[in-house]
């Protein structure tokens, strides 16, 4: 009898346990799938809405056409175009079109009615790097670089606005995006510089390269399909006086622009293969000379001559011209004189 009720209470414990095992398993289930609904439910799994088109809208319109795909619509920047109406969103991201969660943000650009007013830099004083970077900053750009005789190269000397002069105790305004003239200094026999590769690279960052270089920009050349809106888009394709090309400072360089991908292409093939053929045609002249003797500044100055003759910027006879004018001053500063015309045998 004793045995029978321990066999009793044993099968009696059992499934006591297994009943509180199977009540757990399925609170567990439903807690699981409680979670998942929850989860569903705040991130919208599974549930996605087009982004709507808001070129064109102004912000008011754009706002209540996302509200009911539960959008929310966030300015981060602003251009001034004046083929648009001010206010009306020129730009968006996510583009139309796009699928996304509800509740998502979509980034706008809007119209500004127009360019707004900022303080010029002073930069005189400044390296041209630094003058460059600093105007860039501000949201400014360099309409032209103005090269003069001075003891140090590429040392800003003077800025101008239009027609007035920035000076430190003169505060000038203009709208971002102005252009300011740098005037900067030019050292006596100053070295040509290497033209650098803009091809491949967007406008704005294309024509700060050339600036960096002491180069000017001549012109700028787009493609019928580009416009306003799409500009940042578009890449430089093509670039007169090439990448490699040695030219003297403030020499202008134009550039053309695309929006196609593969007319940029060929564009950088083509403007690698050409600097790599003047950069060949540059170490075998600097060898050569090297050979003849010259060395340090003096092969750099009698390279630049060469390199400028065979470009078509100087002729023998300028280079003649810059020889004698150089055993004159020479001359003039041991205290001789000589006569510098064409009577004179000195140069015979």
């Amino acid at each position: 009898m004793l045995n029978i009720n321990r066999i009793c209470l044993f099968f009696g414990q059992f499934l006591l346990h297994f009943l509180n095992l199977r009540f757990q398993f399925s609170l567990l289930v439903i807690v699981l799938f409680a979670a998942n609904l929850l989860l569903n439910l705040f991130t919208r799994h599974n549930k996605h809405v087009e982004v709507p088109d808001f070129m064109n809208m102004t912000l008011d319109e754009a706002l209540a056409a996302s509200r009911e795909d539960k959008l929310r619509i966030e300015v981060n920047d602003s251009l001034y175009v004046p083929a648009f109406d001010p206010g009306v969103i020129l730009e968006q991201r996510p583009a139309a079109g796009t699928e996304v969660k509800p509740g998502r943000r979509i980034y706008v650009t809007v119209n500004s009615s127009q360019q707004r007013m900022i303080d010029v830099p002073y930069v005189a004083g400044y390296s041209l790097r630094q003058a460059k970077n600093i105007l860039e900053t501000a949201g400014l750009e360099i309409e032209k670089l103005v090269y003069v005789d001075d003891i140090a190269t590429n040392n800003v000397l003077e800025q101008r606005v239009g027609p007035e002069v920035v000076a430190a105790d003169n505060r000038v305004q203009a709208r971002v995006g102005s252009g300011v003239v740098l005037t900067v200094g030019r050292a006596p026999g100053a070295d040509l510089v290497s033209v650098p590769r803009v091809v491949g690279l967007p406008l704005r960052e294309a024509k700060s390269r050339i600036w960096e270089a002491g180069l000017n920009v001549a012109g700028v050349t787009l493609a019928e399909d580009i416009d306003r809106m799409n500009l940042r888009q578009a890449r430089v394709y093509l670039q007169q006086p090439d990448q490699g090309h040695r030219v003297v400072l403030g020499t202008g360089i134009s550039i053309a622009l695309s929006l196609d991908s593969l007319t940029v292409a060929s564009g950088v093939s083509r403007s690698d293969r050409y600097g790599n053929r003047v950069a060949a045609r540059e170490q075998a002249l600097r060898d050569s000379l090297a050979a003849e003797g010259y060395s340090g500044d003096e092969l750099q100055e009698e390279m630049d001559w060469i390199i400028r003759i065979e470009n078509g910027e100087a002729t023998p006879a300028e280079r003649r011209r810059e020889e004698e004018d150089a055993i004159v001053r020479s001359l003039e500063e041991y205290g001789g004189t000589v006569r510098h015309d064409d009577e004179s045998e000195f140069f015979e």
